[in-house]
């Protein structure tokens, strides 16, 4: 179709949310809120935020239902039917690719679901997703083979839900009810345009609203600069004001707007300095200060080196020396015991000694009185002998006596153990523990004297607190590495100490400020000096009443920016270029031809009112639409039409639209005399059966009223169908050749009564059984209500129709007499038929025999010879009464 291709072209140069939006409105017949809201967002990201657009598809051919591969297509068979509601899998039926196919079915026996199937199968406008088995645990995707000609050539077509759409199944069209819409603009008067156009439409409209929205929340921010007024001036502060939008940097309000607690203190200083008359008294106090402080800093570092975290590291590093030492030791004080091995001695020769060892023996004290007995030998009693002297004529050197061999033996195991490294290892440790104490506690942990403390805490408040912090942290720190020094042991449960605080750099900066104050006083005087002096009081007087105004004017950046963000959504928004498209399309596609085509259609369709081309002026969504309107009527559809007369409308435009196309696919119309009266019903049978003369029609119905109406049309057309009855066997779907018996006409009933006498044949026994006799029965009672039809048929030649308000006096015209014998013939076969039938009950003592099979098998045919006969009189008058009429034509010069 030449509109929706020249829309699919058009839209593909759109920005990307309006593709996505005209996708949503040809898919849906009405947005949803969640649609409107995600297209809105999709603007506020794309025009507002600038940012990329989300991973959408391009509008696309694929996304217009109904547009197809522009092929002729025509359907030859539908198999292969998977998880389609609850029909079985392998459902299946053929189709006859030329004329009208009527699918007759009763609610509840799969009509609908073969429907769907084609809707979504061939992109109808409409359609409502195939919903898969709901008793198999794991349903795969409903899906369908289909069996196609394309330009008369067969081909294969698969089907799966939700899978893009087959372009040659896209060519064929489905028609329902709610098709109608898709042409009647709603906004306005009754109006009708072409498919495609009231879809662009509805793009201008929700770009209309979307805008509405985004002037609404434009509308709803404060935008008023006035209240900063007081900010601006000759200064970094008032110039941000003055400049102060949607580009106003943020992170310059937050440095500007943020005074640190030394530019406070600058600010109180230079306020007091350009009030100075003699600066030089406080410049010398400040200056002396600063001595002080680089004092502190000495003593800081020095007392920081014992509380702080390599102190902490230094002590545990200590007691684990001592710990490892005094280990040792213990191995070695059990070897003078004599219950540990000597080195290299093996454990199993260890001997206890001759006699115990006195308590406290090799301890500290003990070791001082051996090295004292180990220097009065060598000094006095044995000076030219090694300590222990134990020659036979020695002397112990503590009781003078002899030694004896036990004693010797000791003596010797002393000197090993005092002679060992790791007693003297463990003194070591021992001592360079007690010496670690006695250093940390002789540690001053002052740094400042009460009157310097008392000054800084007046000039200087954070170093004041600095300190103070600092004092506590040192002092908790102190306390804590002397206990362990003291105690010589590593509590694993300790409290967790402070971090580790310094105060050397703090003295050193404070110092050098205080010194660079020191100096600006002293050079206040300078009248340059003085100026800057006063320029620089000004930026921080200024900054210190910004930070008053920060959160107000951090809101007013914000709000300038997303004000700025929906001006370029609403920008964005305008549908001026969707509504230019749509008058140019609309003046191209909106003609005197389709109006004149629906009006073939309105007048075939028995509607009375007719369409013309009209431009209609400015419009409540600012558009100029050229579109066909009813001719005098000024009211909303909804205002004048029926439902029934606007549905007649879409259908007029529809039908219209088929005959503009340059193919002819397969047509499906899913009930389409819905909620239509009698008239419409006999009106739409009529002109799909015309259509069905150029085209293959499929018609689903489950009406059996406008069954009868398509049954007169094609009898009137005298055109054949191909009718289809979708029943059940054990489950829904089953699609079988001809009518059901009930909507059977006469020549299908007759053959098909036919057909079950075969099963009678098959039989030929004296006496009949049961079953055989329920057939004969069965069998009258089919032939009696076959001849109540054949004599509505046939024999009145269709002059009254069951449903129906019309009395066909045409019809009546080839009701042509009857001679007395076949109509006494087909009254007694009728007669027959009453009594056998089974539809009558009567007592076992008074029912009549039943006839036997042969009469049966003569009574049908005797029908069917009948019924030929009176078929063949109907025949000659109709071409007596055609010839006759050719001739009057031809003697008046027709």
């Amino acid at each position: 179709m030449a509109l929706l291709d020249e829309i699919v072209g058009w839209a593909g140069g759109l920005r990307p949310w309006q593709q996505e939006a005209l996708r949503r409105i040809f898919a849906r017949p009405e947005l949803s809120q969640a649609d409107v809201d995600a297209i809105l967002q999709l603007v506020r990201e794309q025009e507002g935020d600038g940012t990329a657009p989300a991973e959408l598809r391009p509008f696309t051919v694929d996304d217009v239902p109904g547009a197809g591969s522009g092929a002729t297509v025509r359907l030859v068979g539908l198999s292969g039917l998977d998880q389609v509601n609850g029909f079985p899998s392998g459902r299946s039926f053929d189709l006859a690719p030329e004329g009208m196919t009527i699918l007759f079915g009763h609610n509840g026996a799969g009509k609908s679901g073969y429907a769907r199937v084609l809707k979504n199968a061939c992109k109808a406008r409409h359609r409502v997703e195939v919903l898969p088995n709901a008793l198999d645990p794991a349903p795969g995707p409903p899906s369908a083979d289909f069996a196609i000609l394309v330009d008369g050539e067969l081909d294969t077509a698969r089907w799966v839900q939700n899978s893009p759409a087959h372009p040659h199944l896209s060519s064929v069209s489905v028609y329902d009810v709610a098709c109608a819409n898709d042409y009647i603009d709603a906004e306005g008067v009754p109006a009708f345009q072409p498919y495609g156009l009231p879809h662009l439409t509805r793009l201008v409209a929700l770009q209309r609203d979307l805008q509405a929205r985004i002037n609404t929340e434009r509308g709803a921010l404060a935008l008023d600069a006035r209240q900063f007024e007081p900010l601006k001036g000759n200064t970094d502060v008032g110039r941000f004001i003055a400049d102060l939008g949607d580009s106003s940097d943020l992170t310059t309000l937050a440095r500007l707007g943020t005074l640190s607690e030394a530019e406070a203190q600058r600010l109180i200083f230079l306020k007091q300095t350009l009030l100075e008359t003699d600066p030089g008294p406080k410049a010398l106090a400040l200056e002396r200060l600063a001595t002080r402080l680089d004092q502190a800093q000495q003593r800081a570092t020095i007392a920081q080196r014992w509380v702080n975290d390599r102190a902490i590291t230094r002590a545990k590093e200590l007691l684990d020396a001592e710990k490892t030492a005094n280990f040792a030791m213990t191995l070695a004080q059990a070897r003078l015991q004599g219950t540990a091995a000597q080195p290299g001695e093996p454990a199993s020769q260890v001997s206890a000694p001759a006699a115990p060892l006195l308590e406290g023996t090799g301890n500290a004290l003990w070791q001082t009185l051996f090295r004292a007995a180990e220097a009065f030998s060598q000094q006095s009693a044995y000076p030219d002998h090694p300590f222990p002297h134990l020659d036979a004529d020695a002397h112990c050197v503590l009781c003078q006596q002899p030694y004896s061999t036990d004693a010797a033996e000791r003596m010797r195991r002393f000197a090993a153990f005092v002679a060992d490294s790791a007693t003297a290892e463990a003194q070591a440790a021992h001592s360079a523990r007690l010496e670690a104490l006695g250093r940390v506690k002789a540690v001053d942990l002052s740094v400042l004297d009460e009157p310097t403390l008392a000054d800084v805490g007046e000039r200087l408040p954070e170093l004041h607190a600095a300190i103070t912090q600092a004092a506590a942290v040192w002092a908790t720190r102190h306390a804590w590495v002397t206990q362990v020094l003291e105690s010589g042991n590593w509590a694993a449960d300790a409290e967790e100490l402070p971090p580790e605080t310094n105060l050397d750099q703090s003295f050193a900066a404070n110092a050098a400020a205080l010194r660079a104050d020191a100096t600006t006083l002293r050079t206040s005087a300078n009248p340059a000096i003085r100026q800057a002096l006063v320029g620089e009081l000004a930026e921080l007087e200024a900054r210190q009443l910004l930070t008053g105004h920060r959160a107000a004017i951090e809101r007013f950046i914000q709000d300038s920016q997303t004000n700025q963000k929906l001006s370029r959504c609403h920008t964005a928004l305008n549908p001026q270029a969707v509504s230019r498209k749509l008058t140019t399309l609309a003046t191209t596609h909106v003609t005197d031809a389709l109006a004149t085509a629906m009006n073939a259609e309105l007048k075939a369709l028995g509607y009375r009112r007719r369409v013309q081309p009209e431009l209609t002026g400015r419009t409540d969504l600012g558009l100029t639409k050229v579109t066909l309107r009813l001719s005098d009527i000024a009211l909303k559809a909804s205002k004048v039409l029926s439902e029934g007369e606007q549905r007649a409308m879409g259908l007029a435009m529809f039908l219209a639209e088929l005959e503009s196309q340059a193919h002819t696919s397969t047509v499906v119309f899913d009930d389409p005399s819905t909620s239509l009266d009698h008239v419409y019903r006999r009106a739409i049978a009529r002109r799909l059966v015309a259509m069905a003369a150029t085209r293959q029609v499929l018609v689903f119905t489950h009406d059996a009223v406008f069954l009868t109406e398509l049954a007169m049309a094609l009898q009137q057309a005298d055109r054949p169908a191909s009718y289809k009855t979708i029943s059940w066997d054990e489950a829904p779907g089953l699609v079988s050749d001809g009518l059901a018996w009930a909507t059977m006409d006469t020549k299908a009933r007759l053959n098909d009564l036919r057909a079950r006498t075969k099963a009678l044949n098959a039989d030929l026994s004296e006496y009949p059984a049961d079953e055989i006799e329920r057939q004969i029965s069965a069998g009258y009672t089919s032939l009696r209500g076959t001849i109540e039809r054949a004599i509505r048929e046939v024999f009145l030649n269709n002059t009254v129709q069951p449903f129906s308000d019309v009395v066909s006096v045409d019809s009546f015209g080839a009701v042509v007499g009857h001679p007395q014998d076949e109509w006494e013939a087909l009254q007694a076969a009728y007669a027959r038929a009453c009594e056998a039938t089974e539809a009558h009950d009567t007592p076992g003592e008074r029912q009549l025999p039943l006839p036997p099979r042969e009469d049966l098998l003569h009574d049908i045919a005797l029908v069917i010879d009948l019924v030929d006969r009176a078929t063949a009189r109907r025949k000659a008058y109709e071409t007596q009464r055609n010839e006759r009429t050719a001739q009057r034509k031809k003697v008046f010069g027709g």
